[in-house]
């Protein structure tokens, strides 16, 4: 396994971050929360509340509104990619807006698909908790307009900035394949998984 950096913020989605619909469709990155910790389940991510409660994330298949479509159960990104990102759309493009529910912080300054095309392995107290079928979370339009914060900008600017946020930039979706629920912290390292070692890496 590459070790690939450790988790830098974990996030729980509470609602759509998409409001609207048509042309007048925006992104609004409000609903977001930032946890501590974070359950990983196979119906996708959720979080002890201050209550005790559990927040449950938009695209868990348990949630009254789910989101969920399958394959986008959660969302991992990259801290670096967010120095490309600023670079590209200013500061105001703040660490987390892009929605992942789990941010790595490492060394590369670019993850490719091709780098975790093998699934993720994230450390946790009982054992590893893999990640499987990771494919690109690729941005959608009420992103890009957010992003370049121009609510006058063109068709093709916005289409850049999509090209640009695209191929994992904005970041990957994948599923927890553990067989039961999986804990996961702040500072946990996070590790690309070997075609070989995918079959070995099941919570305990």
């Amino acid at each position: 396994m590459k070790f690939l950096g450790e988790i830098a913020r974990l996030q729980i989605q509470r609602s759509s971050l998409t409001i609207g619909s048509g042309p007048t469709r925006y992104f609004d990155p409000a609903a977001l929360l930032i946890v501590e910790e974070m359950f990983l389940t196979p119906g996708g991510a959720c979080a002890p509340a201050a209550d005790g409660s559990c927040l449950v994330d938009v695209h868990h298949a348990a949630h009254p509104f789910t989101r969920s479509r399958g394959e986008n159960t959660l969302c991992c990104g990259f801290s670096r990619h967010y120095d490309a990102l600023r670079a590209r759309f200013g500061e105001s493009f703040t660490f987390g807006c892009a929605a992942e529910n789990i941010i790595i912080d490492g060394p590369n300054p670019r993850i490719t698909q091709a780098d975790v095309a093998a699934g993720l392995v994230i450390e946790t107290a009982d054992g590893p908790a893999p990640l499987s079928n990771v494919i690109v979370a690729p941005p959608c339009m009420p992103f890009g307009k957010f992003a370049l914060r121009d609510p006058a900008a063109s068709t093709e600017a916005i289409k850049s900035a999509l090209q640009f946020m695209d191929h994992g930039m904005r970041g990957f979706y994948c599923n927890f394949a553990g067989p039961k629920t999986a804990t996961i912290r702040r500072g946990a390292k996070v590790y690309a998984a070997s075609n070989s070692s995918q079959q070995i890496t099941h919570c305990r």
